[in-house]
């Protein structure tokens, strides 16, 4: 994998992690954000060692932050399906260069954790970090 597309990876985990999320009135933005995180929740998961546990705290969160709006588990799951193609390049790293998957996870780990306690900060839903 060369380093700029796993630069935009890196950049793409970052930005689909993003804990904050607002309330929008576009039912569009609110779906893509509701995607967002059930993508960003997956990757953590898999890739971060969140709980499932966690997980649900979390979604439950952020489903009351946003008024438990109609289609919130249909686009959760369907965000957290859309990080099966990440978490497969991921595994296509770690067989092909376990050194570079476990630098790249510590750094996406990271910036999770960094994006928790900023969203903790700013009073926005809350993924427990290990």
């Amino acid at each position: 994998m060369s380093k700029s597309r796993s630069g935009i990876i890196v950049l793409c985990l970052a930005a689909c992690c993003l804990c904050a999320v607002s309330v929008y009135a576009d039912d569009d933005a609110m779906s893509d954000q509701v995607q967002s995180a059930g993508r960003g929740a997956h990757l953590g998961r898999d890739l971060c060692g969140y709980t499932p546990e966690q997980i649900a705290h979390y979604k439950a969160d952020l489903k009351r932050s946003l008024a438990s709006p109609a289609n919130f588990d249909t686009d959760w799951d369907y965000g957290w399906q859309r990080a099966q193609p990440i978490l497969l390049q991921y595994q296509s790293l770690k067989a092909g260069d376990p050194q570079d998957y476990e630098s790249r996870v510590r750094l996406v780990c990271a910036t999770m954790r960094n994006l928790v306690k900023r969203a903790e900060k700013s009073g926005a839903p809350q993924q427990s970090a290990q």
